[in-house]
């Protein structure tokens, strides 16, 4: 319910919001010892003013990616939240610009994405042992599906008059299997489970922007990323967000790795050519995943959540 994307929908969501906003402000004045806010800036930063009026320690785990977007939000971090911890080792040095002390524990993504062997993955979903794997990740909210799914399929199905691929469209849990109809009318395979081994033995991913990106740099997986919102989302997008690359891999890497086709740029022609290039350019695809491959050591060894916990424990006194 709180997982909506773009100004118009949040606009319609604002009733709800404001409901759920009285009720965590009439439970921090009665029930609570303190607060951990995970992610969800726009509306975690409200929780933590709530709870800094109420004189709770507040603590804060994925800090808000103030680097990227909303650097003025850097003041609220440093008046409400007491312990920030943050995913990513820059952002650390990022927070310290500005005199806060955040404490890097890794990025939880290494614990979720573990043994991955291809033959089960195959053998389960009847993909034929040495046939490529086109993956199609079209996001997880509806609104992504509807607007990137026609595309990506579209795209499969221009590369398959020249390649020969299986294309496996990855569904996010949670959303109506319908959603997916139009890929299997085409003979795509459709799969709910097993996603992490989707991306680990794919070939090549066209792939929503959003952590997906990271998971697939991780797994060393080529990759294209698309994105497309609405042109009043965008634009004021382009007004709060300073960086040229949206894309996490690319971010991470501090270079633009993977190609991206946002907005306008989403076009059939132009994603089949970037897509071709992968097929057909050896040297291109081998280039890719070794600039993918500084990713793992990027994200930190395993355990981020315990040592989040651990600080947690540490700072509360437990």
């Amino acid at each position: 319910q709180m997982a909506v994307l773009g100004i118009t929908e949040i606009f319609r969501h604002l009733p709800f919001f404001r409901k759920v906003l009285r009720d965590l402000e009439n439970w921090l004045a009665h029930e609570v010892d303190a607060v951990i806010l995970v992610d969800y800036p726009g509306f975690n930063l409200r929780v933590a003013r709530m709870a800094k009026k109420q004189k709770l320690p507040v603590i804060y785990y994925i800090c808000p990616q103030l680097w990227a977007w909303g650097k003025g939000r850097v003041k609220k971090i440093r008046e409400y939240v007491d312990l920030p911890l943050v995913i990513f080792q820059f952002e650390e040095e990022f927070f310290a610009r500005y005199g806060i002390r955040a404490h890097w524990v890794g990025h939880p993504l290494v614990d979720q994405i573990y043994s991955l062997e291809e033959m089960p993955f195959r053998q389960k979903w009847e993909i034929p042992q040495n046939g490529k794997i086109l993956a199609l990740l079209p996001g997880s909210r509806a609104m992504e599906v509807n607007r990137l799914l026609p595309v990506m399929l579209q795209v499969a199905q221009e590369l398959q008059k020249k390649f020969s691929f299986i294309p496996v469209v990855g569904q996010a849990p949670f959303l109506p299997s319908q959603l997916y109809d139009r890929a299997k009318r085409t003979g795509a395979l459709v799969i709910q489970d097993d996603v992490h081994s989707l991306m680990k033995h794919a070939y090549l991913a066209l792939v929503a922007s959003g952590t997906a990106t990271l998971e697939l740099g991780y797994l060393q997986t080529p990759m294209i990323v698309l994105y497309r919102v609405s042109p009043f989302t965008y634009l004021l997008g382009r007004l709060l967000v300073q960086m040229d690359t949206i894309a996490l891999a690319n971010i991470v890497l501090g270079h633009r790795v993977v190609p991206e086709f946002i907005q306008k740029k989403l076009d059939v022609a132009s994603i089949l050519e970037a897509a071709t290039k992968f097929f057909t350019d050896e040297n291109y695809y081998h280039n890719t995943c070794q600039e993918l491959s500084r990713i793992p050591t990027i994200l930190g060894s395993p355990g981020a959540s315990q040592r989040a916990a651990h600080k947690i424990h540490q700072f509360l006194g437990f």
